[in-house]
């Protein structure tokens, strides 16, 4: 992918831009969402996702949160995981949805996983009574002023853990930019 118009001129409207980085972004077609739901989480059970990510090529994650229906829930990334198998591939949406840009990174649900790698980021949503609900957020989140650039040619995992004492479910997003440089 490009960077768009170098003059800082938006294709639109023909106007300078003087939006933010992440809404210009998004008019550039470079922003991307995936989201969804897992039902019937039985306890100890474990999920995992991975992120593959392409040669030359930088993902940059803004934001991937985690709702739960309860807690105690461990939430553990891991950078150079390798896999028998990478799962399948989830839906990831251009924000613009005038775009034809598609990401080259790829976000897989129940990877077959040989290796976790190294740990690069703890999560932890704190222990609930049964049957009450707890929201955790923000693993990664750029409104704090986080952000993770994910190197090319590597794969991340995403492993939860549900150790609530109950089956859960929970609803996970994601949502990063890839530019080119």
């Amino acid at each position: 992918m490009s960077l768009g118009n170098v003059n800082h001129v938006d294709d639109s409207t023909g106007s300078q831009v003087v939006i933010e980085e992440l809404h210009h972004m998004v008019h550039e077609g470079f922003l991307f969402h995936s989201s969804g739901k897992v039902t019937g989480m039985v306890d100890t059970n474990v999920d995992d996702f991975l992120f593959v990510t392409a040669a030359n090529n930088y993902p940059h994650v803004q934001s991937l949160t985690f709702s739960f229906g309860a807690g105690d829930i461990d939430i553990l990334v891991y950078e150079g995981s390798t896999a028998s198998a990478d799962g399948t591939p989830e839906t990831i949406l251009n924000t613009n949805r005038n775009s034809i840009l598609t990401p080259d990174l790829v976000f897989n649900s129940a990877p077959t996983i040989t290796g976790v790698g190294t740990l690069i980021h703890t999560g932890w949503v704190v222990p609930t009574s049964t049957g009450t609900g707890l929201s955790q957020t923000g693993i990664i989140t750029e409104g704090t002023g986080e952000e993770w650039i994910l190197k090319p040619s590597t794969k991340y995992l995403v492993r939860i853990t549900n150790n609530s004492g109950d089956t859960i479910s929970y609803r996970w997003e994601l949502v990063f930019y890839e530019i080119g440089y």
